[in-house]
């Protein structure tokens, strides 16, 4: 009974921190770093407001641009799993309604 208690005691604890602005701006800054190295491009930046969704589906939305193999401007989509802390990306041209310039 004791370890059910200390575990839930533990879940709160680290749920409470999770929302602070300081650790909601940490998480950002790990979804971007993520999400820039998932893109696979060169001078990848994010692009546009962030979509965050509750913890039931614990994905951050990003949209990635850079510099792809042929130097030219490129749009990838980013899935950031919260939980597996992975990134994941697929092509954005097209499917986000942006062309390459």
């Amino acid at each position: 009974m004791r370890l059910i208690v200390m575990g839930m005691l533990v879940m709160m604890a680290g749920g409470a921190a999770a929302s602070t602005p300081a650790a909601w701006a940490q998480m950002d800054r790990q979804v971007t770093r993520a999400c820039v190295a998932a893109s696979g491009l060169k001078q990848a930046k994010i692009i546009a407001d962030k979509a965050s969704f509750s913890d039931r589906v614990p994905v951050e939305l990003r949209i990635v641009e850079g510099y792809n193999r042929g130097n030219v401007i490129d749009v990838k989509l980013c899935a950031y799993d919260r939980r597996t802390r992975r990134a994941t990306t697929v092509e954005g041209v097209g499917r986000l309604g942006v062309n390459r310039r």
